[in-house]
């Protein structure tokens, strides 16, 4: 029984993390489809490795379709990659609950708060802005915004430019991908949705006035009262 449990763990290269790293580094900052990625010797720098292994890591991404090499310019992003279904803290989301995931959200996005709003820049605030509205089109068709809501959240904690507040970020990866999983229903429930677009207005509009005390308290409604399908889940 053991032998059948035990399967050989993968043996990553170096340039499959480097590509992990990248398909991180475009998730999180937002990268637009048609935008020129860092060059070949920026990532270098960024990640102290050799030149050969993040050509091997583009090379990659370019055989699966998210970015293209073009004369004069460099590699540019033709899509952005999925929302990745597994995460760093892998160890931290085999032993959560949604509950527990939900309650570290809470934790990380309120207590970052205070770095965040000085963080934010204009064009975050209009990125914001564009996915509320994203959303209120998700809401007005029934439809789930689980993409939107993500990068929302994302581009919070981003914002606050502080490395290792946002590794921690993984937290809110895995709360979406178990939500996705297993709480498919709930992405439908419409009164929440609706909740959701007004309460995401309602950030954004504390987060333009750089109140950090109105930017907390509208994470905390948004937030509260929590909702019904992960209350003692054991997802």
């Amino acid at each position: 029984m053991t032998e059948t449990v035990l399967q050989p763990l993968a043996r990553e290269t170096l340039a499959d993390q480097v590509y992990q790293v990248i398909v991180r580094y475009l998730l999180r900052t937002g990268v637009e489809p048609g935008s020129r990625l860092p060059s070949e010797r920026k990532f270098c720098e960024m990640l102290e490795v050799s030149r050969t292994v993040v050509r091997a890591a583009l090379d990659q991404l370019a055989d699966d379709g998210y970015v293209e090499k073009r004369v004069g310019v460099g590699m540019v992003l033709l899509r952005r990659p999925p929302l990745p279904l597994e995460n760093g803290f892998a160890s931290f989301s085999v032993r959560a609950s949604l509950e527990d995931l939900y309650q570290a959200r809470i934790a990380l996005e309120v207590g970052a708060i205070e770095w965040v709003v000085p963080g934010l820049t204009e064009q975050d605030l209009d990125r914001l802005d564009r996915l509320v509205d994203q959303i209120a089109v998700h809401v007005a068709t029934g439809t789930a915004f689980l993409e939107e809501d993500w990068e929302f959240h994302n581009t919070l904690i981003c914002a606050c430019a502080n490395p290792a507040i946002i590794q921690l970020a993984s937290i809110i990866d895995q709360y979406f991908d178990r939500m996705r999983l297993h709480r498919p229903e709930a992405l439908l429930n419409r009164p929440r949705l609706e909740r959701l677009d007004v309460r995401h207005r309602m950030i954004v509009a504390a987060l333009r006035t750089r109140d950090v005390e109105a930017a907390r308290q509208a994470l905390r409604l948004h937030f509260l009262p929590w909702p019904k399908e992960i209350a003692g889940s054991g997802a």
